[in-house]
């Protein structure tokens, strides 16, 4: 199973921004595994024959309607995006969106051949009354253990842009708790502080398929050396 790198910006970057980033991570030569930039969805359209797959942040989990101000799993594939993430922590606090939401979510992206990147993680209470395992089941839970060709990204929330990384066995432990939910194959990507100067050890030592990178991602330059070391 071949890894799966994505860039997630974030609120991050203006067109000329990314204009400028595109031109640096394509000076760098990067290997085969793929590679996934999730943009925010207005520059999506501009940046899909750059030669990357590109991804969505988050999508409406309605085909249509009455819903201002959301992005339809539709109007993400005319855009170009192959991917798209969803129940990011930062999308679920601020968002106040639920597993239920995430699940109608995911329905809507599958109806549009998009493949969602399903995100868990557990605070740092959870951590340490030692209840990870079964948040992360119940946050997963909604959907099918029958499902094909599933992505799971664990971000644990303690680690999200503080420095702070699991060890091997911790997210060992995660990453078997949440395999064990399907039935068949899927691949689990960590997320959470993850750099250049740890990747190779992340997915040396653990059981992962990938990675989700979030701020070392909005330097290009960091970015392909990551891509390079996978």
């Amino acid at each position: 199973m071949s890894n799966l790198i994505v860039a997630n910006f974030k609120m991050h970057g203006s067109h000329a921004f990314i204009e400028d980033w595109f031109t640096n991570f394509n000076q760098n030569k990067t290997n085969s595994h793929d590679v996934v930039v999730a943009l925010p969805a207005t520059y999506i359209a501009a940046f899909r024959d750059y030669g990357i797959m590109l991804s969505g942040q988050n999508v409406s989990a309605y085909e249509s309607g009455a819903f201002t101000s959301q992005i339809s799993a539709e109007m993400l594939k005319d855009s170009g995006a192959d991917y798209c993430i969803i129940g990011h922590s930062e999308a679920r606090e601020q968002l106040n969106e639920s597993n239920e939401s995430i699940r109608e979510k995911f329905d809507q992206l599958k109806r549009m051949q998009i493949n969602p990147i399903v995100c868990v993680g557990e605070s740092l209470q959870v951590k340490e009354t030692e209840k990870t395992k079964d948040h992360l089941r119940n946050q997963l839970s909604v959907l099918d253990s029958e499902t094909e060709d599933l992505i799971v990204a664990y971000e644990p929330i303690w680690a999200i842009g503080t420095g702070l990384v699991p060890t091997e066995k911790e997210i060992d432990e995660a990453i078997g708790s949440i395999r064990e939910i399907f039935k068949k194959p899927i691949k689990v990507l960590y997320g959470g502080s993850v750099k250049a100067s740890n990747a190779q050890i992340l997915l040396d030592n653990t059981d992962i398929n990938g990675l989700l990178v979030g701020g070392a991602s909005l330097n290009a330059q960091e970015f392909a050396k990551i891509a390079q070391l996978c």
